[in-house]
């Protein structure tokens, strides 16, 4: 489709915004939390401690317990058995906590090991806020002809509590979202604009990091494979093509396998299987929950998933209505979306939406479908694992659920601006996009904020004093991005704007073909 290149700038800065904003917000919990409250936190830094000494330990590894050198880590070990003294953690990919060494040594250097948990968990904070931007720029390579959708939906993900307060915590989800995304997104580009050679090395790089960062990282890199032979096949249905892109599928998958493959044979050895799941089974003793099959026809599962993302943790069970709401608004919208499509009115909410310059060619429409159905059997493959992980006696947490928050938030984007049409009427369908857009974006900052007040009455506070200005110097920060982020969507979004600004006929050598 034919889009201003401004227009994009103006989505990006836009999603950038929001971005900033879920920092903020993911920072202050990072200041505020106490050192190693939140699950397996002790385990990730003692991960990045025990391999910044020159070793890669073992889930049997014990934690270190100096209470001179660490002694937040004796503190938050005292009275734990002897299996959760253990870097049980070490099953993972060592690229997080690879990144994590200079923090470590820079804690060494002040004698404060204090000085590297927070490192760690603002480390995490800006993965996370990367993903809530990668998000955005998922949705709209899956709804590409709405171009508010990218910032619905990464306000949608800001809106979720749990995602800015597991920012704020030390895990390796928030830089594994962001290598996994990044892959997805490079491959879904190949698809809609053709694969170069530059495109391919920058998605093998993000596979591999990917691949480095969690193990369901390879599965981004199966779908990259199916990508790039998608994007070639589509384009030139010949046996020569398929056969260039099987290649190119194989090489891409080999790259990981070079770099890192070296540790998941080394969990296999260790440990029975790439993932060591069944030995950590077995050395916490639990409880099976059926079979994976069970699992996943349990509607349970997905509606703890989805749920997870509002109220997951220490968080308020009552944030379970947002979910509830958003979940029910969804459902509603897209409802009546197949419905307006099939039947539609000339106004009202069940009019039919049509975006003027937008209709897309044969050509377009099958690569949108080929970008939606790869998206698809990334998340059949991951929900897949997730129900096998959870039948072995595994929890599920709001990590979890975030490789499917771009579907998630996309469908949820076209939702309300579905229903929104109920409260909003106008003849330019972009500018009432545009209108709902605002007011959602706005609701969802106000309910990210309430939330974020209603978490910090369940956490408790810092120790000492310089903490204690520490945390309300964050809060204040957090509370100004808030404002100035909501005080520039509100001019970028607003109709007189320019993110829907059509091309004057000068413009028209600025104009370039994309598919955003």
């Amino acid at each position: 489709m034919l889009t201003p290149s401004r227009s994009l700038s103006q989505v990006t800065v836009c999603l950038l915004l929001l971005g900033v904003l879920g920092f903020a917000m993911s920072a202050q919990y990072a200041i505020g939390m106490p050192a190693l409250l939140k699950a397996d936190e002790k385990q990730h830094a003692a991960y990045a401690i025990v391999l910044s000494q020159g070793v890669l330990p073992t889930i049997d590894t014990n934690t270190p317990a100096d209470p001179v050198r660490y002694p937040q880590f004796a503190e938050a070990l005292f009275g734990l058995d002897e299996p959760r003294r253990d870097i049980w953690v070490a099953n993972h990919p060592p690229l997080f906590y690879v990144m994590s060494l200079p923090l470590v040594w820079l804690g060494d250097a002040v004698g404060n090991v204090g000085v590297t948990l927070l490192g760690m968990r603002l480390l995490n904070a800006l993965g996370y806020a990367l993903s809530i931007i990668l998000v955005g720029l998922l949705a709209r390579e899956l709804v590409p002809r709405r171009r508010v959708v990218p910032v619905l939906s990464a306000a949608m993900v800001l809106g979720c509590g749990a995602v800015t307060y597991d920012g704020g915590a030390i895990y390796n989800d928030g830089w594994g979202t962001v290598a996994a995304s990044l892959t997805l997104l490079l491959g879904f580009r190949m698809v809609r604009e053709g694969v170069t050679r530059d495109r391919l090395i920058w998605a093998t790089v993000a596979g591999v990091a990917a691949a480095g960062f969690r193990s369901t990282g390879l599965v981004a890199v199966l779908v990259l494979g199916a990508c790039v032979l998608a994007a070639l096949w589509l384009r030139d249905p010949t046996l020569r093509t398929f056969r260039r892109g099987v290649v190119l599928a194989i090489r891409i998958g080999l790259a990981p396998v070079i770099v890192i493959g070296w540790f998941y044979v080394r969990n296999i050895v260790l440990y029975g299987d790439a993932t060591a799941s069944a030995a950590l089974f077995e050395k916490f003793s639990r409880q099976t929950h059926g079979d994976t099959l069970f699992q996943l026809v349990n509607p349970e599962l997905y509606l703890h998933l989805y749920g997870s993302l509002w109220a997951d943790d220490v968080i308020p069970k009552i944030w379970i209505l947002a979910a509830a709401v958003t979940l029910a608004v969804t459902v509603t919208g897209l409802v009546l979306d197949v419905n307006a499509k099939a039947r539609p009115r000339p106004d009202g909410v069940m009019r039919r939406v049509v975006i003027p310059g937008s209709e897309p060619t044969v050509l377009e429409r099958r690569l949108e479908v080929a970008v939606r159905v790869l998206m698809g059997i990334y998340c059949v493959i991951i929900i897949v694992n997730l129900a096998s992980f959870h039948a072995g006696g595994g929890w599920i947490h709001a990590r979890y659920a975030v490789p499917f928050l771009p579907v998630i938030a996309a469908l949820t984007s076209l939702a309300i601006l579905r229903v929104g049409r109920r409260w909003v009427a106008g003849a330019d369908e972009e500018r009432v996009d545009l209108r709902i857009t605002l007011c959602a974006t706005v609701g969802f900052i106000v309910s990210a904020m309430v939330a974020h007040l209603h978490i910090q009455q369940r956490i408790d506070g810092p120790a000492d004093a310089s903490w204690l200005v520490a945390l309300i110097a964050a809060d204040l920060v957090m509370f100004l991005v808030a404002a100035y982020v909501t005080a520039q969507l509100h001019r970028r979004l607003r109709p007189e704007g320019e993110l829907f600004a059509r091309p004057s006929s000068a413009d028209q050598p600025r104009v370039a073909r994309v598919s955003h």
